[in-house]
């Protein structure tokens, strides 16, 4: 596992597995600024990419707009990625309403640290 993080932009980049990282991959917008990476097969998370970072942390619930745009079949594909410990340590979603928190208490600490 690999984590950037650009504190001028604010976004945290972690790559999962960096030997899938140049793998055909599929995108999923979970809401803005938020995308989830997974090979073209669907079975494995590549990336999870975090705008607007720090200030989501803040807030105990987030609208993941992007999830309620998907076809049934691709959130179907999803849960168990996004029910993953891999993904689950840094976000959860609640796949009925759409709403979720960033995970990872700490993980603004650590990144300032890291920066």
């Amino acid at each position: 596992m690999f984590l950037s993080y650009d504190p001028e932009g604010d976004v945290l980049e972690v790559v999962f597995d960096e030997s899938l990282h140049h793998a055909e991959q599929v995108a999923y917008k979970l809401r803005q600024g938020m995308i989830l990476y997974v090979t073209a097969d669907k079975l494995k998370p590549v990336q999870l990419t975090l705008g607007n970072y720090r200030a989501l942390m803040q807030f105990p619930h987030v609208k993941f707009e992007g999830w309620k745009k998907l076809s049934a079949s691709d959130k179907k594909l999803l849960k168990p990625i996004l029910a993953s410990p891999t993904v689950s340590a840094f976000l959860r979603l609640d796949s009925e309403t759409g709403y979720g928190h960033l995970a990872g208490p700490g993980m603004p600490e650590i990144l300032s640290v890291a920066a």
